[in-house]
């Protein structure tokens, strides 16, 4: 800090100071400065790994086949059925009836019987060992109910997950408390429970002495002898009656002369379709009368109301061989979904069905016992379009970015600016990275597509801006007629002629292309890249499994079992799909640890800790400065102050010596 000083020079040595001292300062605004342009640089490559990192994710978005799996669906009744598309979908329509929805099962204690939660249920039960979903719990003799709830709820399988019930109490009155044990999956068999050990079980009404849950199917037996009848032709058989919900059932069939057992047959399929797939048929053997037998538990509703044949109605048709019952400790019988596709009848455990077509899944939500509910799919071009288009936007978004952080000012306009990155190659170099993967022709790495690049799909640069714009026209008719090719633009695949080699794994160092395959002994193969004389050896086989540590097929891993290469050896093709190849030039470019953003970054911080420590010196100097400066002003303040004191004392002397 200056001194002011104003003696008997006059001087303002303080602005003089501080003038000399502001020169030297400038220095010191200049490294900031510097510094200051290195953060901006440090901050911008920050905002371009958050570019890239877009790209990649938006990439990863179309990098498998199952990414492509966007269908749209259209159902005549949504409230009843609603279906999804999947990998291996083709557009199509689809009949389907609901006859019965899958539901849980439910198992209660008996009624009365446990009067308090905090007794011990062993004054009821004998204590033991219960199991439950195929899991032993242990129930010891001062367990209450509470205690027995929490046992099966915390319980878990050798795997480590929980069982596939939940025990909870309930409390009916003061003096009423009643176990109920859930099972968490739909479907008629249920929850397995059974008493190892001890009556726990047993004694809670919960299995019976038997050990089952008490379940009943009921069947009936049609009082007519209808086996004799099939083979032989023209005669009518007509029956009315219900299923297991209640729902109508009405039957006709009119025999033929065809094989006897082959009529029956087809007889006995046609009333397992009348009652909507619920019942199994068969002929009872030696009276050759009907036997249905209800697939659904509990309490129901199966019966023929009347039988009608050759035109000659049957009194008392039926009559019960069992009675439809739900165990005394079910409180709800689990169930079945029982359903039809395209006539086609079907039951599942569950109310969503796969598999029946390839890809599809039909998920039930009512039935709908007297429609049959259209649905449709049809593959969502929009939404494969939307994800692609916003690839190319994250691109796009990158190209503008770059093209403002590169810019120089314009001299002659006052209002241009000089972008944070100007002068800086590398960030274009990475831009050209992205847009040499996203204009990458397949066609050079052996691909049998009609459609080989991007480009056919209506993909279009912008001479001008180097921005990409997608031909939605294009795209769409690319999508319809080629599917495929533009699944394995963006998809890495290695395809061979032989369906025994198959792709597994592959590495950054793996390079596309088509290969020769052949096998060198029982354990090695060697590969050799078309075009090349240079053949590379495998790993030594582990199982099926071949490796590769060396040339352009570094880090390939195949499934290829001993001896099933052909003499002479098969074909190869491998080929790294777009969304592979942009996020392997992305984590080159933003890995935390050796990243070219990394070090780029890490560059700038170091130089801007040296211009730290510059500035620091510069600051130390300056003051230094400052106070020798001071010191010297000041050392001439007194001298001229020494001066001005030994003239008054010659002008006093000589003025002295003038009076004498």
């Amino acid at each position: 800090m200056g001194i002011s000083i104003n003696g008997p020079s006059g001087i303002d040595t303080k602005t003089i100071i501080d003038a000399l001292v502001g020169i030297e300062q400038n220095k010191v605004k200049k490294v900031q400065n510097a510094r200051a342009l290195d953060q901006l640089k440090i901050d911008a490559y920050s905002k371009v790994r958050s570019l890239l990192t877009d790209i990649k994710t938006k990439a990863a978005a179309l990098s498998k086949a199952s990414s492509f799996d966007l269908f749209q669906s259209k159902s005549s009744n949504e409230k009843a059925v609603t279906a999804t598309g999947g990998s291996g979908t083709v557009d199509g329509t689809y009949d389907v009836k609901v006859f019965q929805l899958a539901s849980n099962e439910k198992m209660i204690s008996k009624d009365g019987l446990i009067t308090s939660q905090t007794a011990a249920l062993s004054s009821l039960v004998t204590p033991g060992v219960i199991n439950v979903d195929g899991v032993d719990i242990t129930i010891d003799d001062n367990d209450t109910i509470q205690d027995l709830r929490m046992k099966i709820n915390t319980a878990t399988k050798p795997n480590g997950d929980k069982l596939g019930v939940s025990a909870s109490v309930i409390k009916m009155s003061d003096t009423n408390y009643r176990l109920v044990l859930s099972s968490k999956n739909t479907g008629s068999e249920g929850v397995a429970y059974s008493d190892v050990s001890g009556t726990v079980l047993q004694g809670l009404g919960i299995v019976g002495a038997d050990g089952s849950k008490g379940n009943v199917n009921q069947a009936i037996r049609v009082n007519s002898e209808l086996q004799g009848m099939m083979g032989s032709e023209g005669n009518t058989i007509q029956f009315t009656g219900t299923d297991h919900n209640g729902n109508s059932v009405s039957f006709q069939y009119i025999t033929n002369a065809t094989d006897a057992a082959t009529q029956a047959e087809v007889f006995l399929e046609r009333v397992e379709k009348a009652f909507n797939g619920t019942v199994d048929a068969s002929f009872e053997e030696g009276t050759g009368n009907l036997i249905i037998n209800d697939k659904v538990t509990g309490s129901s509703k199966l019966a023929i109301s009347s039988l009608t044949v050759n035109g000659s109605e049957i009194a008392s048709p039926t009559e019960n061989l069992a009675i439809g019952t739900e165990g005394t400790g079910v409180l709800t019988a689990g169930r079945d979904s029982f359903f039809s596709l395209e006539e086609i009848y079907m039951s599942s455990a569950t109310n969503s069905v796969s598999g029946a077509f390839t890809g599809v899944t039909f998920d039930f939500h009512s039935t709908s016992v007297n429609e049959s509910v259209n649905v449709a799919l049809t593959r969502d071009a929009d939404g494969i379009q939307k994800k692609f288009q916003e690839l190319i936007d994250s691109y796009n978004t990158l190209v503008d970015y770059a093209k403002n952080a590169t810019m120089y000012a314009d001299p002659t306009d006052d209002n241009s600016l000089r972008g944070e990155l100007a002068g800086d190659s590398t960030l274009m170099s990475m831009v050209t990275q992205m847009r040499t993967a996203l204009k990458q022709d397949f066609g050079l790495f052996g691909s049998s597509g009609k459609y080989t690049n991007l480009t056919m799909f209506g993909l279009k640069t912008d001479v001008t801006s180097g921005k990409l714009s997608v031909d939605e026209t294009a795209f769409k008719k690319g999508l319809e007629s080629h599917f495929d090719d533009l699944v394995n633009i963006f998809s890495t695949l290695g395809v061979s002629e032989n369906t025994s080699i198959t792709l597994g794994r592959n590495t950054i160092d793996t390079r596309s292309g088509k290969y020769t395959i052949e096998e060198v002994d029982a354990q090695h193969l060697r590969i050799q890249l078309q075009g090349s004389t240079e053949w590379y050896t495998s790993d030594a086989r582990i199982g099926d499994i071949v490796s590769f540590s060396d040339g352009p097929v570094k880090g390939l891993t195949l499934t290829s079992p001993a001896g099933s290469i052909a003499a002479g050896g098969n074909t190869f093709t491998f080929s790294k799909g777009i969304s592979t190849i942009l996020d392997e030039s992305i984590n080159k470019l933003i890995n935390t640890k050796d990243g070219l953003i990394t070090l780029r970054q890490e560059s700038w911080k170091k130089s801007m800790g040296q211009k730290d420590d510059r500035i620091d010196r510069l600051e130390d100097q300056i003051e230094r400065y400052r106070l020798r400066l001071t010191s010297q002003y000041a050392a001439m303040e007194r001298a001229m102050s020494d001066l001005t004191s030994q003239a008054g004392n010659v002008v006093t002397a000589f003025q002295n010596m003038q009076s004498s």
